[in-house]
């Protein structure tokens, strides 16, 4: 069953919503609603404040990592766009597979700690929020 207190697993689950079948959007909508949570969890306090906020960061982090993948494959495709080869316009696509596969790894690894009620500390993520 549930624990007893909050502990911020939510603000980590959320980020499966990557699994959405639109690929970049869908993580970078898992990262907006990583983000959205952070205040519900922040009034709970405690531990789940804590993984909140990393959440949150990780949440931020991504976005910034996806936003990235999307200029570089605009830019890209724009200079290199009548290329038949797979490189140099398909390099963002393979840090978008790397940088999603993360995204869930940090997603179960975050999930797992908040359960068992402790805080995640990714070091993965920018602390964008302090």
């Amino acid at each position: 069953m549930g624990s007893a207190h909050p502990t911020g697993a939510l603000a980590y689950g959320l980020g499966f919503l990557a699994f959405l079948a639109v690929p970049i959007v869908a993580v970078m909508i898992a990262g907006i609603v990583m983000v959205a949570v952070f205040p519900a969890q922040r009034k709970k306090g405690g531990l789940a404040a804590e993984n909140g906020r990393r959440a949150a960061n990780w949440g931020l982090t991504i976005n910034a990592l996806m936003i990235l993948v999307l200029a570089s494959l605009g830019s890209l495709w724009l200079i290199f766009g009548d290329s038949r080869e797979f490189f140099p316009v398909g390099t963002p696509i393979i840090f978008y597979v790397v940088f999603a596969v993360t995204h869930v790894s940090v997603c179960i690894l975050g999930v797992a700690k908040a359960r068992a009620g402790e805080v995640f500390d990714n070091r993965l993520a920018i602390p964008f929020l302090k």
